[in-house]
Order: C-alpha cells, then sequence, then structure tokens
C-alpha cells in the first residue's frame, strides 16, 4: 500500500496576504542589495534573511548558492536542514539552462526521503539571479501538491521576479561602476600627479571630486621657454556628464596651445569648439592664463570664481573674461594683465570650497577664503593650501563636502 508523502507538518497555516508578501519581499531584497553594495555576498545575505524573515510563512527547510562550474552547479554555501542529498545526482548546468534560461524560477517536483518506514516529500525551488545563470538559487520546501501548495507556489513566483529584478538591477549596477572606474582613471589621467618645473614660479595643486568623476579640472601646461599656461575649470553638473565635459576642454585646450595664438583668441575657440557640440548647452567655467618669467600675467576669467593674487600690500582679484564656455558661440571675451612681484600668489579655487556648509547651514563664502590666504604672500603654494584646508574643516566641523574641490596655487619667486 502506497504511503501518502507528508506535506508541511508543523509550519504556520494561515493564509498569506500576497500584497503584503511582496511589500515584505521587496523590503528584504533592497535592504540586502544596499548591504552587498557595502561588503559584498549578495546572494548569502539574502537567504540568510529568507530563512530567518520567511521560513515559516513560506515553508523553506534549506537554502543554498549555486555556481556554475564547468558543467555542473555545485554548492557553494548552504544552510538550513541537511537535505541537499537529495540531489543524489546533481544539478548539470543544460538541464538548468533549459529549465531556467527566460525565467524567473522553476521547480523540480518529487524529491523523496524514506526514513524508518515513512516518506517524505519535498520541492526543490530554483532562481536565477543573473541571465547568465552563472549563480543559482536553491530552496527547499515540503512538497507544494495540494491546494495549501498551489498558494505557496504563488508565493514563490513572487519572489523568483523579485529576485530577477534585484538581480538585473545589481548587474547594471555593476556595469555601471566599472563605467565609472574606468572614466575615473581616464580622468585622472587627465590631471598630472606631478607638476610641470616652472623656472620663476612655485606650483601646488589639489583635486578632489565628491563622486568617482566630477567636473573639475585644472592643468599647467608648458609653452616654451620661461612661460607656462594655468587652467582651472568647472564644468556643471555632476558626475559622468561632468566628466566628459572636462574630457572635450582638455581636448580642446591642447589644440588650441599648439596654436602662436593670442590668450583671448585660445579662449574664443574653446568656446566656440564646446558650444558646437550638440544641442545641449555644454556650461563651464574656466579660469585660463598665461605666465611668462618677467611675473606677468595674461588672462582671461569665463564666469570662474575669481582667482585672488596675495600681495604683501593686500589683494586683488582676476576678473576680467566674460561668459561662461559653450553658452554662446559668438561670446566675446575681455582679456586681463597682472604683473606679479616676488612673493606674490596667485590662488584659484572651484566653488566646491566656498560652497560648503556649516552645522548652521552657512556657506563658507570667498570671503572667508579671502580672509584664510591675507596673511600668506610669500608662503609656499602647498602650505597655502594647507591653510585653506584647515579653515574648511574648522568651519563646517566634519560635515561632508558635497562638491567637487579643486585649488591651484602659484607663487612668483
Amino acid at each position: 500500500m502506497k504511503q501518502e508523502p507528508t506535506i508541511c507538518k508543523g509550519f504556520d497555516q494561515k493564509p498569506v496576504d500576497y500584497a503584503m508578501l511582496e511589500r515584505r519581499l521587496f523590503d528584504l531584497i533592497e535592504g540586502v542589495s544596499h548591504k552587498e553594495r557595502e561588503a559584498g555576498g549578495f546572494v548569502r545575505a539574502l537567504l540568510e534573511s529568507m530563512l530567518r524573515e520567511f521560513g515559516n510563512s513560506l515553508h523553506l527547510l534549506a537554502a543554498a548558492e549555486f555556481r556554475r562550474e564547468d558543467g555542473r552547479y555545485e554548492i557553494t554555501w548552504s544552510q538550513g536542514e541537511p537535505l541537499w542529498d537529495l540531489l543524489d545526482r546533481g544539478l548539470s548546468y543544460r538541464k538548468v539552462q533549459r529549465r531556467l534560461l527566460g525565467q524567473s524560477w522553476w521547480i523540480q517536483r518529487g524529491l523523496r526521503r524514506q526514513t524508518e518506514g515513512r516518506e517524505d516529500w519535498y520541492d526543490l525551488i530554483l532562481i536565477p539571479v543573473d541571465r547568465e545563470l552563472h549563480q543559482v538559487l536553491g530552496l527547499i520546501t515540503p512538497s507544494m501538491a495540494g491546494k495549501e501548495g498551489q498558494q505557496r507556489e504563488a508565493d514563490f513566483q513572487v519572489l523568483g521576479r523579485l529576485i530577477r529584478f534585484f538581480g538585473d538591477r545589481q548587474h547594471q549596477q555593476e556595469r555601471l561602476q566599472e563605467i565609472l572606474t574606468l572614466a575615473r582613471e581616464q580622468q585622472m589621467s587627465l590631471l598630472s600627479p606631478e607638476l610641470p618645473s616652472l623656472p620663476g614660479y612655485q606650483a601646488a595643486q589639489r583635486s578632489v571630486p565628491a563622486q568617482e568623476v566630477g567636473g573639475d579640472y585644472h592643468q599647467i601646461i608648458p609653452l616654451g621657454p620661461g612661460s607656462f599656461a594655468a587652467a582651472i575649470a568647472d564644468a556643471k553638473g555632476k558626475g559622468f556628464e561632468a566628466a566628459v565635459l572636462v574630457t572635450a576642454l582638455h581636448a580642446t585646450l591642447h589644440v588650441v596651445n599648439a596654436t602662436p595664438f593670442q590668450v583671448v583668441h585660445k579662449v574664443r575657440l574653446i568656446n566656440r569648439s564646446l558650444a558646437e557640440q550638440g544641442k545641449q548647452r555644454n556650461l563651464i567655467s574656466l579660469f585660463y592664463g598665461e605666465f611668462d618669467d618677467q611675473g606677468r600675467l595674461l588672462y582671461v576669467n569665463c564666469s570662474h570664481p575669481s582667482p585672488i593674487v596675495v600681495r604683501s600690500d593686500g589683494l586683488e582679484e582676476l576678473a576680467d573674461g566674460g561668459l561662461f564656455l559653450g553658452l554662446d558661440p559668438a561670446s566675446e571675451y575681455r582679456m586681463g594683465i597682472c604683473d606679479l612681484r616676488s612673493g606674490d600668489l596667485v590662488v584659484a579655487y572651484t566653488d566646491g570650497w566656498t560652497e560648503l556648509s556649516n552645522e548652521q547651514h552657512e556657506e563658507f563664502g570667498a570671503e572667508r577664503l579671502r580672509e584664510a590666504v591675507r596673511p600668506a604672500h610669500g608662503a609656499t603654494p602647498q602650505s597655502v593650501i594647507d591653510l585653506i584646508e584647515k579653515a574648511c574643516d574648522a568651519f563646517r566641523n566634519d560635515l561632508p563636502f558635497h562638491d567637487d574641490r579643486t585649488l591651484l596655487v602659484i607663487r612668483r619667486d
């Protein structure tokens, strides 16, 4: 006489509120996804949380992580009751591929364990974590035969869809992170870690993006014997979009500096190039200056925060110029002239320094920056950067920066 399978004994048999279950599963997987981005181990953290939070309502007995190795799937982690010996032939890749490719879940029914004259029947639920089936979740539950089992099947369908959604999202985030890492490496390659030797001058720089990639830019470019160009810029926007603008600026800047044109003409060419790249306005603020060995500085300021000239008898600002780059291809620009004496400093910065806030939501502001550097005449450029950072840190009191920030300090010897 055939024995009837034992089904779901000892479990909570209350009907499941599907809407509530879906919300709870969504919150659970979302929380695990956030943890994984910080510490890794998305699948294991998910399985542990599922057993803890839903082991009773979904009748979960065991959970495992399967990874594809050659032509089979091997268990790399498991928790719960020791039931995995029920897979006496294991899981072949071809079988799983045939059942799971393009699907959010699959049930292998009819796993049997016979002990002491009694038969217990179980089902294996397989849920792919990624579309390539490199990683699969395995869940063992008492047989879902009968009406009560149909209800649990609906629960697992919800679970499968949600895990597929979050698995796809996790994959997209990883790909985006790879792209941002490459963009970060590309952007950092534009910013030389060591500034070139500048006869008659000293220089130092500090640049920190608020995200993986940012919109701040600075560069010192030797032009010939006894002269060099210095640029500092801020592409409007954040992250990847701003980094693309910075790359375009870098390329254009090096092209125009291979020409014999005057400062204003070079800036006009840069502006025209950026303004004609597509329909979207590519707004960049730029300070561009050319220094010679006699202390003469010719510059154009394109709506950038005005660099500060620190002299022995006071401060000046380098404000002559015009509008943002990329706003209008026909924009006109004025050239400014500044004669630097021994010990004079040019302190160029982006607004990430002046727009930082304290606990009272006050901005640090350009005036505080001016007062911080006022006594610094004759100091080394690196000590001026340290001075500014110290003043900003004291003001913000450990609150985070929310914008890219760059400093470029040049001293006339």
